[in-house]
């Protein structure tokens, strides 16, 4: 009984290991169409975020600026992907599975706003070409909103916050 479990955990390990890694080495850039809301409805929110991975690093960040009249806000997510799997290989066609984080900050006349917080990324990407992917995630987030000044809800802290996502993007790979 020994031998078939030890047998099990290693044939275990080795098609984890195998879902590692099936994105390219070097440098990816593109941009990323996102979407979302908070867990208790009202209005979403929607972007465009920058996004990069660098040969360096296991870290896909993505990076969001809004400046309007009176307004300013700066996210910043990164995530690593867990598993990262080519499912039909004549299409290149895979999934990811990863865990990330997110800080947030928006600052107006007379508010001022940070978030930060947990991401689950999942989703689907394709890479018809060995330099392009495109891709479609659900990003589930689960953090801490801090609020302060005039134009703030009755509650300066709010946690758990949280929310969903979904992002659409194209990612070029050098």
């Amino acid at each position: 009984m020994k031998k078939i479990s030890l047998v099990l955990v290693l044939f275990f390990l080795l098609a984890i290991g195998s879902a590692f890694a099936q994105h390219p080495d070097g440098w990816g850039i593109g941009v990323v169409g996102q979407y979302g809301g908070g867990w208790s409805g009202g209005p979403g929110y929607g972007g465009v975020a920058f996004s990069l991975k660098t040969p360096s690093s296991n870290i896909y960040w993505g990076l969001n600026v809004e400046i309007k009249k009176h307004y300013f806000a700066f996210n910043l997510t990164g995530d690593r992907y867990f598993v990262d799997k080519i499912f039909v290989p004549g299409i290149n066609l895979g999934w990811y599975l990863g865990l990330g984080g997110y800080v947030g900050l928006g600052i107006a006349e007379k508010y001022f706003g940070l978030g930060f917080g947990a991401r689950l990324p999942i989703g689907f990407y394709i890479m018809p070409v060995n330099f392009l992917e495109v891709f479609l995630g659900f990003v589930p987030r689960l953090g801490v909103d801090i609020y302060l000044g005039d134009d703030t809800p009755d509650d300066t802290v709010d946690f758990p916050a949280g929310g969903w996502g979904v992002e659409l993007g194209i990612r070029l790979w050098f």
